[in-house]
């Protein structure tokens, strides 16, 4: 079951996922009062969207809404900014994003105007682990405490089970009519590619991904070649590096399978059932697989 956003406008704001889908039922709760929501996530997963979300589904949907991205600023045009963002916010809702980012000036007088009970609902975004920066003296205890009323944690798209593949056929969808590409459909192996994918850019590099298939895309059907997957290189080993990999001479080809099979199970942090997914198997092989190796002596 899809939870379905009312407002056209932010058709991302659906999931196949669980967890996902309590957020948003949490969503629609929060959007009920004033209270400062907390959004935290890494890069591309949807935080300002769901701040968006709760938006619209506030009673100051209707009223205006100013979005500053702090990151997008320097450390002396942010005061400034700042100040303007919650003079043109009165009586409406401010999204700050990444107010990780925050100078000491601009945390002051964040500070300040939510002391003063500014007429502002703030929905603020982080994709820095806020507890950390108070922690190394880089942000106000006391700032992070009155920011932190509501939290919520956005979970990687790569941790959602079913969404890679819903948000896929979404965004598919949007760009084929973008781009006059009439109806186009995902195939079972371009599908299991995107599966098999850790996207570290999440939703974000999901679309862009998508966009470029679409272009690409020939007599109504897009294929595993046609979705160019950029591999960024950070020390981790991806799946498809592991496949890659795997053979060396000498090895057999149950040896091969077994270090792709445990090398995904560590590439999606012990998940069976993401891992399964990636693989293309049934959770039911991949723990006959893993019985196998324990007799082995091998535990994973």
């Amino acid at each position: 079951m899809t939870h379905q956003n009312q407002d056209s406008s932010f058709p991302e704001c659906n999931s196949v996922d669980r967890s996902v889908l309590e957020l948003l039922q949490l969503g629609d709760t929060v959007a009920k009062s004033k209270a400062t929501v907390l959004i935290s996530g890494e890069a591309g997963c949807g935080k300002k969207t769901f701040a968006h979300y709760i938006f619209q589904k506030s009673q100051r949907a209707q009223k205006k809404l100013k979005i500053l991205n702090i990151k997008d600023l320097s450390k002396g045009e942010q005061l400034a900014s700042l100040e303007t963002a919650l003079t043109e916010a009165l009586g409406g809702t401010l999204v700050l994003a990444e107010v990780g980012y925050l100078s000491s000036a601009a945390q002051g007088r964040l500070f300040q105007a939510i002391q003063d009970n500014a007429d502002v609902r703030f929905l603020v975004t982080t994709s820095r682990n806020l507890n950390l920066l108070v922690k190394q003296n880089e942000f106000r205890e006391d700032l992070f405490y009155r920011l932190n009323v509501v939290n919520v944690k956005i979970p990687n798209l790569a941790e959602r089970i079913g969404d890679i593949e819903f948000y896929a056929r979404h965004f598919v969808a949007k760009w084929a009519q973008v781009h006059h590409k009439g109806t186009l459909e995902l195939s079972s192996d371009a599908i299991q590619l995107l599966n098999s994918h850790r996207w570290p850019g999440n939703i974000r590099e999901l679309e862009s991904t998508l966009e470029r298939a679409v272009l690409l895309a020939e007599g109504g059907l897009i294929r595993a070649k046609q979705i160019q997957i950029q591999v960024v290189t950070d020390g981790k080993a991806t799946l498809e590096q592991a496949v890659l990999s795997s053979w060396k001479p000498g090895r057999t080809l149950n040896e091969i399978e077994r270090n792709v099979i445990l090398e995904a199970l560590k590439h999606h942090s012990g998940n069976r059932t993401h891992t399964a997914k990636a693989l293309g198997i049934s959770i039911r092989t991949l723990r006959n697989k893993l019985a196998e190796y324990r007799v082995m002596g091998i535990h994973a």
